[in-house]
């Protein structure tokens, strides 16, 4: 997993995400991680996301030179390497690709259990949003405030033995 140390100012900004969607996150990717009470960490290009994260489904969160949350999005997809292949997408983006190649230093991944459907996945993005306030992008999923990530966690079914 990740080898990336996350600076002190980080983890100390990303530590309440972390806590409340706990109930959603997949320990064991955790457990492998340099941190695991900050989650993933890598440098913010598609290769060392490629390279350095397997969630394919997580709440992904970019920060700036300066400690800064910058963006908070969430992937949901089948493959591995899905963060990665998410970041290529904001780094193409016609309009902000170029400011956020430049801008965002530093990934912090929270890889999400891999029985939580969408819907939760989604959830988690928008605690995390409420949570970290990022500079950019405002399009985050509207959260009930009645239903928080431990809630969602217990309401995702368990599978059934034989």
């Amino acid at each position: 997993m990740s080898s990336v140390p996350i600076p002190h100012q980080i983890r100390r900004r990303l530590a309440p995400a972390v806590r409340t969607l706990t109930p959603l996150l997949d320990a064991g990717a955790l457990a492998r991680a340099h941190d695991p009470a900050s989650g993933l960490a890598c440098r913010a290009t598609v290769e060392a996301a490629k390279r350095e994260i397997t969630a394919p489904r997580a709440v992904y969160v970019a920060w700036d030179a300066r400690g800064w949350c910058r963006y908070v999005g969430s992937v949901n997809r089948r493959h591995a390497t899905a963060v990665g292949d998410r970041l290529a997408e904001h780094h193409q983006h016609p309009r902000h690709g170029p400011a956020r190649s430049r801008d965002w230093v530093l990934l912090t991944v929270l890889p999400i259990r891999a029985d939580a459907p969408h819907g939760a996945v989604l959830a988690a993005e928008g605690w995390a949003a409420r949570l970290l306030v990022p500079l950019d992008g405002g399009a985050h999923p509207v959260i009930d405030l009645m239903l928080p990530p431990d809630a969602i966690a217990a309401a995702i079914p368990t599978p059934h033995g034989p």
